[in-house]
């Protein structure tokens, strides 16, 4: 009787061992699947996170690039006022040129009154063939800089 008892405690205890093994893998994998999901949810508010701070950074960018574009827009009316006046003087060039190009190739060795003669010469003769030319074209405004020039005076050379 006792050995019957024991074999039956035994196949008792085979079972519940059995059952209890299997209700251990299942308790491993809902830890697996929970520490995954952990893994998972962890990933994601690091995602968050980082998604949340680029947001941000975009947001002063656009801020900063809205003050650049609005603080450019007078820079875009400027810039189209200086196309226009020099597509204006692009048409003027070659008269321009022709007075610069004469003063410098026939007058070097005349006197300031000679040298504005020839200047009003060369003027008059353009308006008379219809070549265009600023007003008031001279040598020193075709191939003159207005710095240099200063930068001259101020050592006392002529100008």
């Amino acid at each position: 009787p006792k050995r019957k008892m024991l074999r039956e405690a035994e196949e008792s205890l085979e079972v519940t061992m059995t059952k209890l093994r299997g209700a251990q893998a299942q308790l491993k994998e809902v830890e697996d699947k929970l520490a995954q999901l952990e893994t998972d949810y962890n990933g994601a508010v690091t995602k968050q996170e980082q998604l949340t701070s680029e947001m941000a950074m975009c947001t002063v960018k656009l801020g900063n690039a809205t003050k650049l574009i609005e603080g450019l827009g007078g820079e875009k009316d400027r810039w189209s006022a200086t196309v226009e006046r020099l597509g204006k003087e692009y048409e003027l060039l070659p008269g321009d040129s022709l007075i610069a190009a004469g003063m410098v190739s026939y007058s070097g060795a005349f006197t300031g009154e000679h040298r504005a003669n020839f200047e009003n010469l060369w003027i008059k003769t353009e308006d008379k063939e219809k070549i265009t030319h600023k007003e008031g074209c001279t040598l020193i405004g075709v191939l003159g800089d207005p710095v240099a020039i200063q930068s001259w005076a101020v050592y006392g050379l002529p100008n």
